[in-house]
């Protein structure tokens, strides 16, 4: 895109703005204006949001990069690399009612690591702690520093480590030299995603920590659905918003460096299998019984006794929508608001990427209650269809827009340059050049924002009406009807699409290797 273009980064940013800033706007009328009171009563849980988000990104970090360098830097077989990035990036994608199928299957009073620990004499527990939130957290948010570290890194030219090593550089200097200054950027953007989705972490607090762990996300939802207290919501929205928005921007660093090349493969380091053993014990075995839980029959035992029963129910009665409806709308919703999301994410990630500095505005959306938005629109009148568009767009925004740029900083400003002398102008390089070689980043970036989509729940309750119904509302409105049985088998059938979903990728990913 050359200088006649740069118009068109006008165009997400409109969006985001106004996506954000007109409900609001309609909310401070309906409020009646600020609270700023509500600030000094709500101080201890503005204080334990902003220390839980610190304390889970940093060891989401610690936990996460060395699992980048296993996936980008080390010889691991292949297949095996593969499922770990499949599995580990599923975490991040999943609605809160499937994460705590998994974790009570594990961590709760019959779960099997509780048992265990019984047996070796650790008789605390574990669920509805601060150990559980921050359990939680890493599951959730891992996979953000597996996939945004881990591709930079697996771009880092072979050659550059050679010539230190050549120059007598060891492994720890090559890495502090050479490969920390140009994966900094991707570890800041990982590190800035975590925080701010800890930040606003509503599903994980109440459903594993509990209701004495609020956040402000936990606070704004009280005050809006069960003390109708709309100012002081308002209030702390606003306070989340501007916290959020200044974390953004100065943690948005850019070196402006492009990274295309192909980096060497150590041996398997032996700290691996620990860090494997690790992984599997925190996030791979909840998932695992999460994705499994619909073959688990409910008092115990195995078999598709649950899906039968699902299929028997009369399932109008407990979600208003038939199956088919069910299946319609999780594809139609999600996937119009992930084509709008990839859209505006490439034209805001090219220009960023090209050093504007837009960070801090695509990262926005995270910083906003999606219950307070959804809100927003139901006072504007706006219809749930087109509701749930516009909220699924602004909250993929933030992941889509980190993926995409890391996309962009990929392609070699070598091949562009060529092109343009060669007499390309741009629609050309969009068409020949860029976007064949974004193609990856490109269906990454859409199949992270579908599921994400299909997998929100605070703002599609909020606004959906019968016969609209996502998978994710579905599962929460049967296990509210203790329709366990049927709740976890279709539990099940969501989980595996995603699985399919994200083995798509890596399927990508292969034959662009070969």
């Amino acid at each position: 895109m050359d200088k006649s273009y740069n118009w068109w980064i006008i165009v997400p940013i409109i969006f985001v703005l106004g996506g954000i800033i007109l409900p609001f706007i309609y909310l401070i009328l309906f409020a009646g204006g600020f609270n700023p009171q509500v600030l000094t009563e709500n101080v201890n849980v503005i204080r334990f949001t902003i220390f839980q988000a610190l304390l889970s990104s940093t060891i989401t970090g610690i936990i996460g990069i060395p699992g980048a360098y296993i996936v980008a830097r080390t010889n691991l077989n292949r297949f095996v690399k593969s499922v770990f990035r499949v599995l580990s990036a599923v975490p991040f994608v999943l609605p809160g009612v499937t994460m705590a199928m998994g974790f009570l299957l594990t961590f709760g009073r019959e779960g099997i690591f509780t048992k265990i620990l019984h047996n070796i004499g650790y008789n605390k527990r574990i669920l509805y702690t601060f150990t559980a939130v921050i359990i939680g957290h890493v599951f959730y948010n891992f996979p953000l520093f597996i996939r945004i570290v881990g591709e930079t890194w697996e771009k880092i030219e072979g050659s550059l480590s050679e010539a230190a090593k050549l120059d007598g550089a060891d492994n720890m200097k090559t890495f502090y030299l050479i490969e920390l200054p140009l994966i900094l950027p991707a570890i800041l953007k990982a590190f800035l995603l975590t925080y701010i989705y800890t930040f606003t972490s509503f599903a994980v607090v109440l459903i594993l920590g509990g209701i004495r762990f609020s956040t402000i996300e936990v606070s704004i939802y009280m005050y809006t659905r069960i003390l109708f207290d709309f100012k002081s919501a308002f209030t702390l929205a606003i306070f989340q918003m501007l916290f959020i928005s200044i974390i953004s921007y100065f943690l948005s660093i850019k070196k402006g460096s492009f990274i295309s090349g192909k980096s060497l493969k150590n041996e398997f380091p032996a700290w691996g299998y620990f860090y494997l053993i690790l992984a599997t014990i925190m996030i791979f075995v909840p998932l695992a019984y999460s994705l499994l839980s619909g073959f688990i029959k409910y008092g115990g035992g195995f078999g598709v006794e649950n899906f039968k029963r699902l299929f028997n129910l009369n399932i109008t009665r407990f979600i208003g929508a038939t199956f088919k409806q069910l299946v319609g709308y999780s594809i139609i919703l999600p996937g119009i608001a992930s084509l709008i999301s990839v859209l505006l994410s490439a034209i805001g990630a090219f220009h960023s990427s090209r050093g504007k500095k837009l960070d801090y505005i695509f990262m926005l959306p995270a910083a906003i209650s999606p219950v307070t938005i959804a809100f927003g629109y139901i006072i504007m009148g706006i219809k749930p269809f087109f509701s749930l568009i516009f909220i699924y767009t602004l909250i993929t925004l933030p992941i889509v827009f980190g993926l995409l740029e890391n996309g962009w900083r990929t392609i070699n400003k070598d091949i562009e340059e060529a092109a343009k002398l060669d007499g390309a102008n741009t629609i050309i390089l969009n068409t020949k050049i860029r976007f064949p070689l974004m193609k990856y980043h490109l269906l990454t970036a859409f199949v992270y924002a579908f599921t994400i989509s299909v997998g929100e729940m605070s703002a599609t309750i909020t606004t959906v009406e019968p016969p609209i119904s996502t998978f994710s509302v579905a599962i929460y409105r049967l296990l509210s009807a203790r329709k366990i049985p049927e709740a976890r088998a279709l539990n099940t059938i969501y989980s595996f699409i995603v699985v399919v979903l994200f083995m798509l990728i890596e399927i990508k990913r292969f034959n662009d290797e070969q």
